[in-house]
């Protein structure tokens, strides 16, 4: 098995396994016992060009777990992140002026870092929102990075602005971790978080994004985002397979188009199209789903589309095979999700 990903392969960058040792030694255990099994040491992780592949990350996250006993990491990643650990972002992000031009900054260069994810920032609505996307789907490591960047951003934001006084509304797509509730009294009067709920969203109230920044510095922060422009340009050259299976599904007009048709318009095989989705943790059918259940909840919340004509839309013989998929993407039916998407 390959622990260390090349750059390339836009794994977990290395340094986040440093920081996973750093809430794991609370528990008495040091690198060799955390790493070893992965032919790993702190040495390598702490090399800038290194990636953990993200299977390996995932037996990793496991392995952390079983150690503790905990049922969740993520809080304890969150609440340890501090922002130099996210390298030129984090010094654009810490030197940058408020809130408002923090959140630009990590909308545009989050991928640099964390290249499955993806920043969603909007102040179109009544609250300021943040919706998060992770293409990882392999568990546990998926919701421990959800929760280790929802933690990671509610301290940092604390740190840079020199105030504990923020609140928000917090949504989770997947279920409360168990004996999470002793970590949620701790906070539960700031952040109200919602469990099982359809998207990865948070909100807030729009005058917190006038807040200033401890370290503001527009010289510092120029330089820094210049780096990353560097980066991203470079990053653009080699767009994660994911990324661009995602982009043909989307704007198809065939929202069912099969892995062949896909392989070769990316000129390639199916067999090697496979491959490399699974080298960076997902597949064409986890995809597939993901386009259709977008494209879906974008029709149920058009009243003007009935459940058959959005079945035949997407690609499904029947209303029965779609509800059953939409059942199996969000836990409800349709026909519940159209009249509340967020019960």
């Amino acid at each position: 098995m390959k622990t260390v990903s090349a750059r390339s392969d836009q794994g977990i960058p290395g340094v986040y396994g440093l920081l996973l040792l750093d809430v794991v030694s609370r528990w008495g255990y040091n690198a060799e016992t955390v790493f070893a099994p992965f032919n790993l040491t702190s040495e390598q992780l702490a090399d800038p060009e290194c990636r953990i592949s993200t299977p390996v990350a995932n037996e990793l996250i496991k392995h952390a777990l079983k150690l503790t006993g905990e049922s969740t990491l993520g809080y304890h990643l969150g609440t340890q992140m501090r922002i130099s650990i996210h390298g030129f972002i984090g010094y654009a992000i810490m030197t940058a002026g408020d809130i408002t031009d923090a959140l630009v900054l990590a909308n545009r260069f989050i991928q640099l870092r964390m290249p499955f994810l993806q920043l969603y920032f909007s102040t179109f609505g009544e609250k300021a929102t943040l919706q998060l996307q992770c293409d990882i789907e392999i568990q546990p490591l998926r919701n421990e990075i959800i929760m280790a960047l929802t933690f990671g951003i509610i301290t940092m934001a604390k740190a840079l602005t020199g105030t504990d006084e923020l609140h928000a509304d917090i949504d989770f797509d997947f279920p409360m971790p168990a004996d999470f509730d002793k970590y949620h009294e701790r906070f539960k009067n700031q952040y109200n978080m919602r469990f099982d709920q359809p998207h990865l969203n948070s909100s807030f109230d729009k005058k917190y994004l006038g807040l200033k920044m401890v370290n503001a510095d527009p010289i510092a922060s120029q330089i820094a985002i210049n780096q990353c422009e560097s980066e991203l340009s470079a990053l653009g050259e080699r767009r994660r397979l994911a990324m661009r299976v995602r982009d043909i599904l989307t704007h198809s007009e065939q929202h069912y188009l099969s892995i062949e048709n896909v392989a070769d318009r990316l000129h390639m095989s199916d067999r090697t199209l496979k491959r490399q989705l699974a080298a960076e943790g997902t597949s064409f059918s986890t995809l597939v789903d993901e386009v259709r259940y977008r494209h879906a909840t974008s029709l149920l919340s058009r009243t003007d589309y009935t459940l058959e004509q959005i079945a035949d839309e997407l690609g499904y013989s029947d209303v029965a095979n779609f509800s059953r998929a939409f059942k199996r993407w969000s836990g409800r039916s349709p026909s519940s999700w159209r009249k509340d998407p967020y019960l």
